[in-house]
């Protein structure tokens, strides 16, 4: 402050602490601010897991306003409990006229605070959270519930009744791993009520006279922090991980300083996501915590497994379905060699190599060149530790051998498949003689799909085909020829009487009907044209068009494809519904399917 700069006025600063929480309310999308016009008319709350919903009226008699198409999208305005069978529809509109704004939770890099200049004083409150409003698109994810329970509703009309075991399952009340840990989350949120708010004007005088930002009672504050300590309360240098906890958002890339301020557990667990590979005495080193070394051990065996005396990222919080068994064979064969050969890997599994390029960097090293032995783990084997803990090293191995054998069930069956089929039998459809040499026709168990599949409407070859690859589609997303041919055998082999595939089916057949409704992401590997909205395929044929050449997309990737094609942001919706179609997820990273249906492997 310059010298000559008179002080005019002092004013004393009040901290108030009020009774509800206030939130700082971010709008990213938005363009013009809230007027009388546009203001929201609804709002609920669900304190607990800090989610809030604001609705906006729309303007009906806009000409960008489609009534047909938002009578169309008022199929999906019910309530979520609804759906389900035997369950009566409960409708809460016939039109599409509002929008509603949902919040995310934002990670808080300070303490804010907000206030108000009243009686000659500034009354200043913190900020409870920070969240951001983007809008909800909850009613197509519903009419896509709908159609697919429609769906299944008429195709167990045709179905015989079977005899079925019944499983009783206890409900988790606590977590013991990461995955269930997030399900009680996601559950306790979706399960808290929503509690109505009543909204106001800033202008109005119910906003002006909140009195839960201001305070009569003058009490002086003591400081007895020092002035590093005081910084480091109202702009914390390990902030980001407030909720943290709360959330579980455990990723990679996580500062040490933020890692530190977690329980023992959850610092063990992002450590070992963020390393992939570690000695015990390296996550001692790291750790924060007076813990004892069995209960460090005890913490670790949670989340990673030993492999020749080292803590390795276990398969299932990384890798699923089929990724997942091929990593647990790549784990038996670092467990039992000094050296691996990625390319015989690759082979026996099948996986994409950029898949298996990041299984091996993830725990292993490659030296180049022509001397090159092949992959080796990133730490020597430490006999030491084995020595010490025999009791650990037993029981992880029996564990691990456990797994293995399931993984190894479904990857030789993988494996052992045929190459391919030249002559026609009474279990196997008519094989072209011409094109596609490395088609197979694979003959499968028929139990190894759901009777769900048996039951396709049609009078005609030619309408049943055209159901049934729909069908597989639909079920799955992503297919190869080799197991659309095996599929179709299976239905071929049906004994039912609407049956009309026993007829000769042959490959060009079936390639006309992939022509017709689907399209080539990689060779043989097909997804279908169209998924019949067309504000979903507006942003599926960007992603389509990337998988083409690419095997792994993250957000980013696809914001940037969506910008360059001058579109709108992707509703997350939207996004989730195209890669949930077309992928596989490993934390933010989407994968391509193989075109491997699970239910086959399984």
């Amino acid at each position: 402050m310059e010298e000559d700069d008179e002080i005019v006025q002092e004013i004393d600063i009040f901290l108030s602490n009020p009774k509800n929480p206030h939130y700082l309310l971010q709008y990213p999308i938005r363009t013009q601010p809230f007027n009388e016009n546009n203001f929201p008319v609804e709002a609920r709350i669900k304190p607990n897991a800090q989610q809030l919903e604001l609705d906006l009226t729309l303007n009906t008699r806009a000409s960008t306003y489609d009534r047909q198409k938002a009578d169309e999208l008022a199929r999906g305005l019910v309530e979520e409990s609804s759906i389900g069978p035997g369950r009566r529809l409960i409708k809460k509109a016939d039109t599409l006229e509002k929008q509603t704004l949902s919040s995310s939770l934002l990670p808080k890099n300070g303490n804010y605070m907000f206030g108000l200049i009243k009686n000659d004083g500034l009354h200043i409150s913190p900020i409870t959270s920070l969240l951001q409003l983007r809008p909800n698109f909850k009613y197509l994810d519903n009419i896509d519930k709908i159609e697919k329970l429609k769906s299944s509703k008429e195709n167990e009309e045709e179905q015989e009744p079977v005899s079925r075991l019944v499983q009783m399952q206890v409900k988790k009340t606590e977590a013991t791993t990461l995955q269930d840990e997030i399900l009680i989350q996601q559950r306790m949120a979706e399960e808290e009520p929503w509690t109505e708010l009543q909204i106001f004007m800033p202008e109005t005088e119910e906003s002006k006279n909140n009195n839960e930002i201001s305070t009569e009672v003058k009490e002086e504050i003591t400081f007895n922090e020092n002035t590093e300590d005081y910084l480091d309360q109202i702009h914390p240098y390990v902030s980001t991980t407030e909720n943290i906890e709360k959330s579980y958002s455990y990723s990679q890339g996580l500062p040490l300083n933020d890692i530190h301020t977690l329980p023992l557990g959850p610092q063990i667990r992002s450590l070992i996501l963020n390393a992939f590979i570690l000695s015990f005495d390296d996550i001692k080193k790291l750790i924060k915590s007076d813990a004892s070394e069995e209960a460090i051990l005890k913490e670790v065996e949670k989340y990673a497994v030993l492999i020749k005396g080292n803590w390795i990222l276990k398969s299932e919080i990384s890798y699923k379905n089929y990724p997942y068994h091929a990593r647990q064979y790549l784990l038996s064969l670092f467990k039992t060699q000094h050296y691996v050969n990625r390319k015989e890997f690759i082979d026996f599994t099948h996986i994409y190599p950029q898949m298996s390029y990041e299984m091996f960097s993830e725990i292993a090293i490659c030296e180049r060149g022509k001397n090159s032995k092949g992959w080796q783990l990133k730490l020597p084997h430490n006999k030491a530790f084995e020595k010490k803990h025999p009791d650990i090293v037993s029981r992880q191995n029996e564990e691990f051998n456990k797994e293995l054998a399931l993984s190894m069930k479904i990857l030789n069956k993988t494996n052992s498949l045929p190459t391919k089929s030249k002559s026609k039998s009474a279990d196997t459809m008519e094989v072209d003689s011409v094109e596609e040499e490395d088609i197979k026709i694979v003959k499968l168990n028929d139990d190894l799909l759901s009777p769900f599949h048996y039951n396709i409407k049609g009078q005609t070859v030619d309408e049943q085909l055209d159901n049934l690859i729909l069908q597989l589609f639909k079920n799955y997303g992503v297919l190869k020829t080799t197991y659309i041919m095996s599929l179709i055998n299976i239905r071929q082999r049906s004994g039912l009487a609407s049956n009309k595939i026993r007829d000769n089916v042959t490959q060009s057949m079936i390639r006309a009907k992939l022509n017709q409704h689907c399209i080539a992401i990689r060779k043989n590997v097909y997804a279908l044209k169209t998924s019949g909205d067309d504000q979903v395929d507006t942003y599926r044929q960007l992603l389509i068009k990337y998988f083409e050449k690419n095997q792994n997309i993250q957000k980013s990737i696809v914001n940037k494809l969506v910008t360059a094609a001058s579109l709108s942001k992707i509703p997350n919706p939207i996004y989730n519904k195209i890669l949930k179609e077309l992928a596989t997820s490993h934390g933010a990273t989407w994968t391509l399917k193989s075109g491997i249906p699970d239910e086959v492997l399984e």
